[in-house]
């Protein structure tokens, strides 16, 4: 039995809702909305939330930290398939399998890469600060759920030979390729708040 259903809809709703529409997000509030989510999204066992509490206040900081990672000024985050690999963020997770796991782990890498960046102080599009936080995430919904999401299957066995942040700086270099030959050499790294890298 899969404890994660109706987590489907909650984050379907979650990245899907009218995010600019809402005033922006302070850099106080995102940071709080990062120590939310890194509290309850694994869930616990022993949680004393009731499962839609839970699940409510996870789209909720789900919600403020991809609002924030889409209009702050201070952080970049690549959203390419070098660097969620596991999500398709133009097609949407709607068709594929384990999406509300997959959903989570998004939400997870941009918590761990706003978070990084702000903690240093400078924007960095690297996705291994990300990465690090949502295969920690994936450890615990893979033994509870026996979920295995192959594309992060892969990061994990990097993670594990200890190959993980050189890939995640060969991912930056193939995402800034794919925007220079999309977009032209002087679009790439403009200091938009989000790099999508086209396929």
């Amino acid at each position: 039995m899969r404890c994660l259903t109706p987590r489907a809809c909650v984050l379907a709703l979650a990245l899907m809702a009218p995010l600019f529409c809402a005033a922006s997000v302070s850099k106080k509030q995102v940071l709080e909305a990062i120590h939310t989510f890194d509290a309850n999204a694994a869930g616990s066992l022993t949680s004393a939330k009731p499962a839609q509490a839970a699940d409510d206040v996870v789209a909720r900081a789900s919600n403020t930290i991809l609002k924030y990672s889409l209009e702050s000024e201070d952080v970049v985050v690549d959203l390419g398939n070098d660097s969620v690999p596991w999500c398709d963020v133009k097609k949407g997770l709607s068709n594929m399998p384990d999406s509300s796991e997959r959903g989570l782990l998004l939400a997870a890498y941009l918590s761990g890469s706003v978070k990084a960046q702000l903690s240093s102080g400078k924007q960095d599009p690297n996705p291994y600060p990300g990465w690090v936080a949502m295969l920690r995430l994936y450890h615990t919904i893979k033994i509870r759920e026996g979920v295995k999401i192959p594309e992060v299957e892969n990061l994990m066995a990097r993670q594990a030979d200890g190959t993980l942040e050189s890939y995640a700086v060969d991912a930056v270099r193939r995402s800034t390729e794919k925007l220079r030959k999309a977009y032209g050499h002087s679009d790439a790294g403009t200091g938009q708040s989000v790099t999508a890298a086209q396929p």
